[in-house]
């Protein structure tokens, strides 16, 4: 996954290195920053990259800097939890339970209804664009990664297909943390092929306008797919 914020700019390490320790709960709400001789010598920066990295992350919602009291983290409600950055520290490398739990959700709160736009609203085209999409996962089911990718594919294809731009960008900026989580449900082959007819149907009905259908096939998927994510991180299905 690529990160929002620029890797090239000179206070990109500090944004990075401690926006991801802040996320990760290495530093919890309310506590202070490492001095800035501490940090200075951290992460190797000057001064003004210091405090140009520390603002990004006030920016982002997870510092504050006051002058009695120093700057110190933010509680989690204050962050910006859509930021890109954010949710590329809170999914990889590596999500806890919870946070799954959470995206999961998420996913079953938002894509049956997508698919029930995307049969409402979706041009030939869009129509057209899904069914490619739905030849891609046929095309990789026998390699896992490949098929994640593909699967990606697919169900942005329905987003645009909704032709809801509010709904897209939330899609696509939540898609950093769905790259992440996805091989917890779709690292077997014969689990792959086991999705195939649930994603067709999905397909199929949006080529038709039949809304009701492709909500309830698109609940399917996400159902099982949260399903998934619990028992391999040990919740509950």
């Amino acid at each position: 996954m690529t990160a929002a914020y620029p890797a090239q700019a000179r206070h990109a390490q500090v944004v990075h290195g401690l926006g991801a320790r802040i996320v990760r709960g290495e530093l919890g709400p309310g506590s202070p920053v490492p001095t800035e001789d501490e940090l200075v010598s951290q992460f190797e920066v000057g001064r003004s990259a210091l405090r140009e990295g520390v603002k990004v992350l006030a920016g982002k919602g997870l510092l504050e800097s006051r002058t009695s009291a120093g700057t110190r983290v933010r509680p989690r409600e204050s962050w910006n939890l859509l930021d890109p950055d954010v949710l590329r520290w809170r999914y990889a490398p590596e999500a806890s339970p919870a946070d799954i739990r959470i995206l999961a959700d998420l996913r079953v709160a938002l894509e049956p209804g997508a698919a029930r736009l995307a049969a409402e609203a979706a041009s030939s085209a869009q129509r057209g664009a899904i069914a490619g999409a739905l030849a891609g996962l046929s095309a990789t089911v026998d390699e896992p990664a490949a098929f994640i990718e593909a699967d990606l594919a697919f169900h942005r294809a329905v987003f645009i297909a909704a032709n809801n731009d509010l709904l897209l960008y939330i899609h696509d900026v939540v898609s950093v943390a769905l790259g992440a989580i996805r091989p917890l449900h779709t690292h077997s082959v014969g689990h792959n092929r086991q999705t195939l007819p649930s994603h067709q149907r999905v397909a199929t009905a949006i080529q038709r306008g039949h809304h009701r259908q492709a909500e309830a096939a698109m609940r399917e998927i996400v159902e099982g797919a949260r399903g998934d994510a619990l028992r391999e991180t040990g919740g509950r299905p």
